[in-house]
This record gives structure tokens, sequence and C-alpha cells, in this order.
């Protein structure tokens, strides 16, 4: 893997396409044996291979509409760093809150620094509005801050 599309190629397919298209065994065709999922607003706070298609079922039994848009995508050496907007409507129980389903609608955005190492995804940080996603769930009661209005 050579070229910096190559690379943007195999962050949508394993860390995107298992989300918006269900596609879970592009996890195994991706990702590397021990590749680590760094999500900090996450219970489990990492994830291996195995525990990253675990967390992608649950997330698309919970919002069987996932979107997910590619605002930007940036290569440097081994690091593909993603800006991203995702949304969806919540249909099913959601672990990570101990959130039943709440019909409600959320959009966010989010940014991700992706780790290559011989052709294959090893590692991803994650950072997204973990605040303003359980605040549009209903989790938390939306509050009236200035940087919300």
């Amino acid at each position: 893997m050579t070229t910096p599309e190559e690379k943007k190629e195999l962050v949508v397919r394993g860390s995107f396409e298992p989300y918006t298209e269900g596609n879970v065994d592009a996890i195994d065709e991706a990702m590397s044996e021990d590749y680590v999922l760094h999500d900090p607003a996450s219970r489990e706070k990492t994830y291996d291979r195995e525990g990253f298609k675990e967390h992608v079922e649950s997330f698309r039994t919970a919002f069987p509409d996932l979107s997910a848009t590619i605002e930007h995508m940036v290569v440097e050496d081994d690091l593909v760093m993603v800006h991203f907007t995702v949304g969806g409507t919540h249909e099913g129980p959601l672990p990570d809150l101990d959130l039943e389903p709440t019909g409600e609608k959320f959009e966010i955005t989010g940014m991700e620094t992706d780790r290559i190492e011989d052709g294959e995804l090893a590692e991803t940080w994650l950072v997204y509005d973990s605040f303003g996603f359980a605040e549009q769930l209903g989790a938390i009661p939306e509050t009236d801050t200035p940087a919300r209005q």
C-alpha cells in the first residue's frame, strides 16, 4: 500500500463501511489481527478486532439508518486523519449508555486518526461529540450553554 488514495480506501472500507453498510466482513479484510480502537467515550475504552465487530453490530442495531459523511481526509506517512459527520435514529438498545430506544435522531461530528501497518489498519484513535450525542438522544438533559445557543 503506497499511495494516499489506497490508504484512504482502506480506512473507508474498514472503519466506515461496517457501520454504514453492515459489512462486518470488511473488518477482517482491512484490519490487522492485533487491531486496537481507542474510544474514550465508550465503556470499554479500547476494542480489539473482535470487540470492534461486536460494537459495530450493537451500534447498527441501535441505529439501523446510520449514515456517515466524510468531510475531510488527510494522509501523512502511515496515518490517515478523518473528519466526519454521523447521524441516525435511535431504534434499538444502546448498551454503552444503558438507554432503551428513544426514537430520537442525532447528528454529530468527530475525528479519527488511523494508523496503517503492512497494508492493514492497525490502530484507530476516535474523538467525537459524545456529550452532544447523549444529549440529542435524551440520555442527559439539554443544557443552555453559550456554546449550544
